[in-house]
């Protein structure tokens, strides 16, 4: 377990180099966010939440090194994630277990699921029945919950606030590190026809359009994780394009082109 700690941690600290990095582009919007995520709860929050939920021992660690105020995580894969701290998490179950305007209880949410999250409005949950953190979630507004299990533990999903949906599965262990590119096409290559259809097929424009962008190289076609950017390199070598593809910092990988 403290291997898995140590792992939950190293994803803690990559969240807060995307907040600082978010921040630096526009500190006078994000003044209201905290400056550190990597921050001991309250004792009085850790308190309550154990009081009333018997909570995994990895997930009761991240809600005692996690602290989010006002903050969302908007990606590829969220529309704007709230991942609830020790001192908003009950608050957070208002709407989904409990009906705070009719005081009461709500059948039809399962009594052992416990809301950690929420993407304006969909649920992401651990079922405490179970003991252990895969994460469960379902579309809200549908009449019904229809819970699919959406990562197989608390690492993978805080994993998901970094990288974008296109990035694909991955293995988690101590020694991963990410390595991140940029392929971008330089030149028509030995077949000018094929590379405006790539060029079509990746910007879902129309022939036109994608003149206009064969026109304004050096067009960038990919930003992320080194898996994908081989992909799309291979399929840039087969059609005969001219390309470029550079490694990049993390930093980079983030930030807005």
């Amino acid at each position: 377990m403290k291997n898995r700690h140590q792992r939950i941690d190293a994803v803690i600290e990559k969240m807060q180099e995307v907040l600082e990095a978010t921040r630096g582009q526009d500190p006078e919007f994000y003044a209201k966010y905290p400056m550190r995520l990597i921050t001991e709860a309250e004792e009085h929050d850790i308190r309550a939440v154990t009081e009333k939920w018997r909570l995994p021992d990895e997930y009761l660690y991240f809600l005692q090194h996690y602290v989010s105020e006002s903050l969302g995580w908007s990606t590829d894969e969220y529309i704007n994630l709230d991942i609830y701290g020790a001192r908003d998490i009950v608050q957070g179950q208002l709407g989904y277990s409990y009906n705070p305007v009719k005081n009461e209880v709500i059948l039809e949410w399962p009594h052992s699921y416990l809301v950690i999250a929420s993407d304006e409005g969909d649920p992401y949950c651990i079922d405490l029945s179970r003991g252990d953190t895969a994460i469960y979630t379902a579309e809200h507004g549908t009449g019904s919950w229809d819970f699919d299990i959406a990562y197989d533990n608390l690492e993978e999903f805080l994993h998901s606030v970094l990288l974008p949906r296109s990035s694909g599965e991955w293995e988690t262990d101590e020694t991963e590190e990410y390595n991140y590119y940029k392929v971008s096409i330089t030149g028509e290559g030995n077949d000018k026809i094929k590379t405006l259809l790539f060029i079509k097929k990746t910007f879902s424009c129309d022939y036109s359009q994608a003149k206009v962008y064969l026109g304004a190289l050096p067009l960038q076609v990919f930003k992320g994780i080194e898996s994908c950017a081989m992909k799309i390199e291979a399929d840039l070598k087969k059609i005969g394009a001219d390309y470029e593809l550079r490694q990049i910092g993390f930093g980079e990988f983030i930030s807005a082109d």
